[in-house]
């Protein structure tokens, strides 16, 4: 019609590309048709794994502690001549062990060095000592030969075993000086004894 503008033309989209994918997939065997449409979820997972590896590591934790350097020995004082020998040459000394460590501590052996002197504990070892918790041992000690048991040592010491799960491994413990002066005067009286019940058998022995 005279006068009036041109007619609006419409656009179509084009197909073809659609068309030429379809053709292409449908030329696919089965198997590639699968593992094209895996593809990119597997890549998704791999993205993920890397991410996840290459995150920052949170600090490895310290190492456990050498056995007897978070274990505290403490002197807890003389318990007396033991009544259950009767020949008078036993004593107990109380001490107690703290574990400071994270980690399980156990106490292995407790020994002496005098050759005149055997001991027991009680409770008997090994003795399992948690985090944080403090067990109480009685050191039982019997005077078995009082010319080596030297009366005038100033630093008496024990020798304690310990093991954690890291190692095991012996500390010498100098208890103090009330321990030393329990120990002089339990074994002075033990070896007293000893001799006064020497004496007693050797005068029956001749009356006999």
């Amino acid at each position: 019609m005279a006068g009036s503008g041109p007619e609006p033309v419409e656009i179509l989209e084009s197909r073809g590309a659609e068309r030429r994918f379809g053709s292409w997939w449908r030329r696919q065997g089965a198997r590639r048709r699968l593992a094209l449409t895996l593809a990119p979820a597997a890549l998704l997972v791999l993205g993920f794994l890397v991410a996840d590896l290459t995150r920052p590591q949170p600090p490895a934790p310290a190492p456990t502690a050498w056995p007897a350097e978070h274990a505290a020995v403490t002197y807890d004082g003389y318990d007396g001549m033991s009544a259950d020998d009767p020949s008078g040459r036993t004593a107990g000394f109380l001490v107690s062990v703290r574990n400071q460590d994270a980690a399980t501590l156990t106490v292995v052996q407790v020994t002496v060095a005098y050759r005149g002197l055997t001991l027991r504990t009680a409770p008997r070892l090994p003795l399992a000592v948690q985090p944080g918790q403090t067990v109480h041992i009685q050191l039982i000690a019997t005077a078995t030969d009082c010319s080596r048991i030297p009366m005038d040592d100033e630093l008496p010491f024990i020798d304690v075993t310990f093991r954690n799960i890291r190692a095991i491994g012996q500390e010498s413990e100098i208890l103090g000086d009330r321990y030393t002066s329990d120990l002089h005067r339990a074994m002075t009286v033990a070896c007293r004894r000893g001799r006064s019940l020497k004496s007693s058998s050797a005068d029956n022995s001749s009356i006999t």
